[in-house]
């Protein structure tokens, strides 16, 4: 039983390593936290089931790119039309842009679809697989091995193309790589399209096992950044790392002490690290905290 309890943490810790890749894409780049990761979550989830799939009639992998464009887009847009502008100031002025941001997706989605709860149903039906003790229902195992197949891409997107190496060059010296000839701006725009893309596979992959709501991306937004944090503040490895400890972590607590506790579970953890290693499992060597 406690493997199994284990199991089903590793596709919720997959849904968190996700959410917190997004993070640490906008902290290395942008030297911000984008506050307005569960938001987009929430907005890409009600866009992905009332837009795309019911109102629309797209299969779902037409509907998941639709939906991944539209949020790429808007992170995009985002990113030109307030960040652009918001450079020069402090890091606290951009910081809480985006939870202004957050605010307004989380709003426009109730005003959109209204406030009721929205069904969906997997497409890839509630069947369970067999593994000899083990009885992994099928929206789990699509959901890791979407989260695999998204960071074997990403890790050779960033490492083996050009823009990804200007992605890098980037993060790690933006006024160096303007001299360059890099265009920044676009850089910065394409990270914060990608974040948002993350964050909208995250909705899409939650949508059949909760609810939509407007409230369903603000806790696991407030975990993803719990689990970079337990992963290392910036650290890509250490947000896959954070996520994946983070989701098991909270489904063993939940078996072994109660249900009710589990959300605190995470936070409970996020104390831990911060008293006893607050540079997190997998830092990154020049990580800033405040």
């Amino acid at each position: 039983m406690l493997g199994q309890v284990i199991i089903s943490g590793l596709a919720m810790g997959c849904i968190y390593a996700l959410i917190a890749l997004g993070y640490a894409y906008v902290w290395n780049t942008m030297a911000i936290v984008n506050f307005a990761a569960g938001e987009f979550l929430t907005f890409a989830a009600f866009v992905f089931v009332a837009t795309f799939t019911t109102s629309l009639n797209l299969p779902f992998w037409l509907a998941a790119l639709a939906t991944a464009a539209a949020m790429a887009l808007m992170g995009a847009l985002f990113s030109v039309l307030v960040f652009a502008r918001l450079q020069r100031q402090k890091a606290l002025v951009a910081i809480i842009a985006t939870v202004g941001f957050g605010i307004f997706l989380k709003e426009m989605a109730r005003i959109i679809y209204g406030p009721e709860p929205l069904l969906y149903l997997s497409p890839f039906g509630d069947g369970v697989l067999d593994f000899g003790a083990f009885r992994i229902p099928v929206q789990q195992l699509v959901i890791m091995a979407i989260v695999l197949v998204i960071m074997v891409l990403q890790y050779l997107a960033l490492r083996y193309t050009t823009i990804g190496k200007m992605m890098r060059a980037t993060a790690l010296d933006r006024e160096t790589a303007r001299l360059m000839g890099i265009p920044v701006n676009r850089v910065l725009a394409g990270t914060f399209a990608f974040s948002s893309v993350l964050a909208a596979l995250a909705g899409i992959l939650l949508a059949p096992l909760f609810y939509v709501t407007t409230e369903m991306g603000t806790l696991v937004g407030l975990k993803g950044f719990v689990a970079m944090i337990i992963g290392g503040f910036g650290s890509m490895p250490g947000a896959i790392l954070g996520g994946v400890l983070l989701g098991i972590a909270e489904n063993v607590g939940a078996f072994t002490i109660s249900s009710t506790y589990k959300d605190a579970l995470a936070f409970v953890l996020l104390l831990v690290f911060l008293l006893v290693r607050p540079q997190g499992l997998l830092p990154e060597r020049h990580a800033d905290r405040a």
